[in-house]
C-alpha cells in the first residue's frame, strides 16, 4: 500500500483539508532536500537523522509506501548510502502520483 487512506481521511478530520494539504507540500519538499543531503553523503549520524525523518514523517502522514523506501535506505552500509538517493527519489515520486500530483525527479 502506498498511501494509508485511512490515516491522511484521519488527519484530515483532525486538522482539516486544507492544513492535511499544507503539511502534506511541506513534509514533501523537505523529503526533497533531505534526499539532496543523503546523495552527498553523510556520516553515519546525520544519514540516521535523515532517514529517521524521512521514515518517520512519512508514517504521521500516512505515507506508508515511502516510509518503508526510507527504512530500506535506513539499513544500507556506509559506502553505499549516497546510492540511496536515487530509489528515494524515485519512491518520492511515485507518492507525488499517488496523491494526484506531477512527479519531479530528473
Amino acid at each position: 500500500m502506498m498511501i494509508d487512506t485511512d490515516r491522511m481521511s484521519e488527519l484530515e478530520a483532525e486538522i482539516g483539508a486544507d492544513d492535511l494539504t499544507f503539511i502534506v507540500a511541506l513534509f514533501l519538499g523537505e523529503a526533497e532536500e533531505a534526499i539532496a543531503e543523503i546523495a552527498g553523503g553523510l556520516a553515519d549520524d546525520a544519514h540516521a537523522r535523515a532517514t529517521h525523518f524521512l521514515r518517520s514523517g512519512a508514517l504521521n502522514i500516512g505515507l506508508t509506501g515511502f516510509a518503508e523506501a526510507a527504512d530500506a535506505a535506513a539499513a544500507v552500509a556506509a559506502p553505499l548510502r549516497a546510492a540511496t538517493a536515487g530509489p528515494l527519489s524515485t519512491a518520492l515520486d511515485e507518492t507525488r502520483v499517488a496523491l494526484g500530483q506531477p512527479a519531479i525527479a530528473a
